[in-house]
């Protein structure tokens, strides 16, 4: 069990994004407190009323997603439990709120939006408020005999190895028998392993990922062994220097004999104008 949380100014629009699960339509209403708005607009004006007792706060809302392991299918009351629970670790759980449950992604994950100023006007401590929401999961799903985010961690790890072991032995033959990026590629590609480059806006080279073509799992280069990606192919000699782009000569020899032509005709003209003509 994994949670996130942020202490935001928040926006109508965020309100109405807990509120979709996308394709699925509305989002499940787990539970909610101090509110009776119907969409972002109406709730987050209820909120603002609060506010109003506490000027000096600028991020004055909460936004908190909590996302229970896979294991097992949990239900609404569930998941409404779990989130009473995280907003009462928080300090939350007297505060104005707005809980729903998102399953689009696949995965069951709860989306909390919360007034951090509570009806005495006071503004809930956010110092290190992410830190105390991951702490929250963990003793949530301790409780309830759930696995931790260290071990959902810790068994993907196990389950991946061969796999990353795999994509490893593919990147140290790679890397040794080429001398350019796109040889590494292709090298790569016949071990059965496909490369995607991550790039900046500017078109920039940033990192790799790597896809498994056998078992079709993805990993980014870090995730494979400390030290694998663009900074050792680079030491190892493989090169990342675009290919050179080829002026074409024929169009600058063609553009400078036309230039020269329309000036020895400028001259003859000039010239026979002032009855010197050949």
């Amino acid at each position: 069990m994994v949670s996130k949380a942020k202490a935001v100014r928040g926006s109508a629009q965020s309100i109405d994004y807990i509120m979709s699960d996308k394709e699925m339509g509305d989002a499940l209403i787990l539970d909610s407190n101090g509110l009776a708005g119907e969409n972002g607009n109406e709730m987050l004006s209820e909120m603002r009323f609060v506010q109003q007792s506490n000027t000096n706060c600028h991020n004055n809302c909460v936004s908190i997603v909590l996302s229970p392991s896979d294991e097992k299918k949990f239900t609404t009351e569930e998941l409404k439990e779990l989130t009473q629970d995280h907003l009462k670790n928080l300090g939350l759980d007297k505060n104005q709120y707005l809980a729903t449950v998102h399953e689009s992604t696949g995965q069951q994950h709860i989306h909390i939006f919360a007034n951090r100023i509570d009806s005495n006007g006071k503004a809930l401590n956010d110092s290190n408020i992410h830190l105390k929401a991951h702490e929250s999961a963990e003793k949530l799903a301790k409780d309830r005999g759930l696995k931790t985010a260290k071990e959902v961690t810790q068994g993907k790890e196990i389950s991946t190895k061969p796999t990353r072991d795999r994509i490893f032995k593919a990147y140290e033959e790679s890397k040794n028998a080429s001398k350019t990026f796109p040889e590494f590629q292709k090298e790569m590609n016949k071990r059965g392993i496909d490369v995607i480059e991550s790039r900046n806006n500017k078109g920039e080279l940033q990192g790799l990922k790597f896809t498994d073509k056998k078992s079709l799992e993805t990993f980014k280069a870090s995730d494979i062994k400390k030290g694998v990606g663009i900074p050792d192919l680079a030491k190892s000699g493989v090169s990342f220097a675009p290919s050179a782009k080829l002026t074409p000569p024929l169009a600058i020899n063609v553009a400078g004999i036309a230039k020269d032509i329309a000036v020895k005709v400028a001259n003859l003209i000039y010239k026979q104008s002032k009855g010197m003509g050949y």
